[in-house]
């Protein structure tokens, strides 16, 4: 586990995207995440002059930098791009697996200073489950948790 106060430094590169088609967007945060990235987003923001936009947002450990921006120019109409350095704070984390007769559950819990503070289910097990057994994926969500008994 990591220490209770482990911080890490990450980067956060933006971008507005004005004039590109949005059926280009589709598969653009996959290839960050890809990638290493950290995570990706997209934001509808208003730009001068009223014109509707995109505010592309890549969170990534320094050393990705050149790829993050090489992807950017490569795939999207910008021709710009601002980044500036972040730290975070970041829970210790523990993985586990919940078996739910043939299947299993991948379960992630987050702890700060020594206390449990979250648990989550990884919902792509969930509803996989959940469309083997034709069965909402709530129901195979409560059996999880009955097992895991907390």
């Amino acid at each position: 586990m990591m220490s209770d106060t482990s911080k890490d430094a990450l980067i956060k590169m933006e971008a507005n995207i004005d004039n590109m088609n949005p059926e280009q967007y589709g598969g653009l945060l996959d290839r960050y995440l890809q990638a290493g990235a950290n995570d990706a987003w997209m934001t509808p923001i208003i730009m001068k002059k009223g014109r509707p936009a995109i505010m592309l947002s890549i969170l990534c450990r320094k050393e990705l930098l050149d790829t993050m921006r090489d992807i950017t120019f490569q795939h999207t109409t910008t021709i710009g791009m601002r980044y500036t350095p972040y730290e975070r704070f970041v829970c210790e984390r523990e993985f586990r697996t919940v078996t739910l007769g043939h299947d299993v559950v991948h379960v992630k819990e987050a702890f700060w200073q020594g206390k449990r503070v979250n648990i989550s289910l990884e919902y792509e097990d969930l509803a996989a489950i959940a469309e083997k057994e034709d069965k909402p994926i709530k129901e195979i969500e409560k059996k999880v948790w009955r097992l895991l008994s907390l």
